[in-house]
């Protein structure tokens, strides 16, 4: 009963902490007019004896303060983890401060001072509530420091880009946004002219020319193209739509018109920005696994565990040096032992199967089966899995040529 008793407690302790931070913030709210106030106020003052007066540079910095002001609310009710991104209304209004000369430091400073006026009204509110433990006022605070680093960090990216020489054309500053989406940053994406929060089918293709036939392809499956060659290899490209993209028949398309040429990845059908990304890295996984250009087109679905498994190197090594070295004898492959197992797993494990795609007999099957399991010094039963992955890899071009080094 004590113990009940006492987890009852805690958890009516922690509500009680809630309740405390959520009322300090709706103090923050009915203030919140006079707060923005004070620290156009305190901004004013920094601006030195040649202030900017163009009317979109003060309404970008009027909204950033109001903007501001409710996400520092937010913060003190939630705390910073639980909040909601920062608004874009900030990182916009350093680049528009970038465009005007304003300098960085005075735009940190500009942080700085707002995040003290916005805590001198924290203080006073908490003054006020007399039942306010001070462990919640210490957490609020601390908080809101959190958030200026993340905020002066992402001012400073920001900052920097824009002062940096621009992208000699659209098609670089489309790239350079999708980059920049792709790692996580708050951008706008209006450049894009592509819809995030709908459904996306990601698409790589090792090609830098890969553009019309992607545009092909959207244009067959009626999906939204956005395409971008970020390097000398690759085109990135997303398909988007209302609706989830039918992938079998983006497969279908693929299957018909693609060039086994231009080595492309699939990723998987998702939703919204996280899962724009998420199918792009599918995408990107499955289009670097066929480096020997064997297939055309390789869905993520289909070679998820091989991607997984080509990105450890101490895993691609010991598949190499327990299960392929093995089967290579007198500076050559012992290619009917490859053939055989990769009929074999084919037929899930079915011999008979086995013979029939080869055309030689069971005895033969057999008997290859069973050379691999003493020159592997391993029961097939046991390791079926880890064999597969290793001949799916050499497929796919993943090992060196062990042919010479054992001659």
């Amino acid at each position: 009963m004590s113990a009940i008793g006492g987890t009852g407690s805690s958890r009516g302790s922690l509500r009680g902490e809630r309740d405390q931070r959520s009322q300090l913030a709706e103090r923050l709210r009915a203030r919140a007019p006079e707060i923005q106030q004070a620290i156009l106020d305190r901004l004013g003052g920094l601006e030195g004896d040649a202030p900017v007066r163009e009317p979109d540079y003060l309404h970008g910095l009027n909204e950033a303060v109001r903007r501001g002001v409710e996400y520092g609310i937010e913060v003190v009710a939630v705390g910073a983890e639980r909040a909601e991104p920062a608004p874009l209304a900030l990182p916009a209004q350093v680049r528009l401060a970038a465009r005007h000369r304003i300098s960085l430091a005075l735009v940190i400073r500009r942080f700085t001072v707002a995040k003290g006026s916005f805590q001198q009204f924290v203080l006073e509110e908490a003054a006020a509530m007399r039942d306010l433990a001070p462990a919640e006022l210490t957490e609020a605070l601390t908080a809101q420091e959190c958030v200026l680093q993340q905020l002066i960090a992402t001012a400073t990216e920001e900052h920097r880009r824009e002062t940096s020489p621009p992208a000699t054309n659209l098609e670089a500053r489309i790239a350079e946004r999708v980059r920049r989406l792709l790692d996580g940053e708050q951008v706008d994406a209006s450049l894009l002219e592509y819809d995030l929060s709908g459904h996306h089918l990601g698409l790589v293709a090792r090609t830098p020319a890969a553009h019309p036939l992607l545009r092909q392809l959207g244009t067959a499956v009626d999906g939204r193209l956005l395409a971008v060659t970020p390097n000398e290899t690759e085109t990135w490209a997303w398909i988007g739509a209302r609706r989830p993209v039918d992938v079998e028949a983006v497969l279908r398309w693929v299957r018909e018109a693609w060039p086994g040429a231009a080595p492309l990845g699939i990723g998987e059908p998702a939703d919204g920005p996280s899962g724009w990304r998420r199918t792009h890295q599918q995408a990107r996984a499955a289009a670097g696994l066929d480096r020997a250009g064997s297939r055309a087109a390789l869905r993520y679905r289909d070679v998820a565990m091989l991607a997984a498994a080509a990105r450890d190197p101490l895993l691609v090594a010991s598949l190499q040096e327990m299960y392929l070295a093995p089967l290579t004898e007198k500076g050559r492959r012992e290619v009917p032992l490859r053939e055989t197992l990769r009929a074999y797993f084919a037929a899930d494990g079915n011999a008979s199967s086995a013979c029939s795609a080869l055309g030689v007999s069971r005895q033969t099957v057999a008997n290859r089966l069973l050379t691999v399991e003493e020159r592997i010094q391993y029961p097939l039963a046991k390791c079926a899995d880890a064999l597969q992955v290793a001949l799916s890899l050499e497929e796919l071009g993943h090992f060196p040529d062990l042919t010479d080094s054992r001659s």
